[in-house]
């Protein structure tokens, strides 16, 4: 009966602390920090590698955004979404030499959460900017460029 207890409460434990647990807004503000060396060598990198830079700038929604395709051809690269735990990204032209980009990561929170790096709009990326629309998605600006937002929902379109 003892041994039968305890296996019972190793498996509750095991259940309560084995399940991703969801982060508050500041401990997420703390993943991208731990993480934005990372991050912004990506974004570095992207932007003086065109041959980079075009494998995240053509792919349609159809193909994906996931990069196992980068794997063999820039490791470090590879390596180094992977580590900061990001599972999407992809690159996207607001003029004719500056880009935006926008990266999925797979840290624990309720709704999927996404970092944007985004070298124009500087309102949004301000350190310290906080926004949430009628539908509760959230964006947290960041700093140098960055900011971080939690998609709930689309908007509803006015008619």
């Amino acid at each position: 009966m003892r041994k039968l207890n305890t296996l019972i409460v190793s498996i509750i434990l095991l259940a309560l602390y084995g399940c991703k647990s969801n982060k508050t807004p500041e401990e997420l503000k703390a993943m991208f920090y731990k993480n934005k060396d990372k991050l912004d060598l990506f974004a570095n990198t992207l932007q003086k590698d065109a041959k980079l830079d075009s494998i995240f700038s053509n792919r349609t929604e159809e193909q994906g955004f996931v990069f196992p395709d980068i794997k063999e051809t820039y490791p470090n690269i590879y390596n180094l979404l992977v580590d900061a735990g990001i599972t999407e990204a992809s690159s996207h032209r607001i003029t004719r030499v500056t880009k935006w980009y926008f990266l999925k990561t797979n840290w624990p929170n309720e709704y999927p959460i996404y970092l944007n790096y985004d070298p124009i709009d500087s309102i949004k990326t301000a350190k310290g900017c906080y926004d949430k629309d009628e539908v509760s998605n959230e964006t947290w600006g960041l700093g140098d460029n960055w900011f971080m937002f939690r998609w709930v929902k689309n908007k509803p379109y006015d008619q």
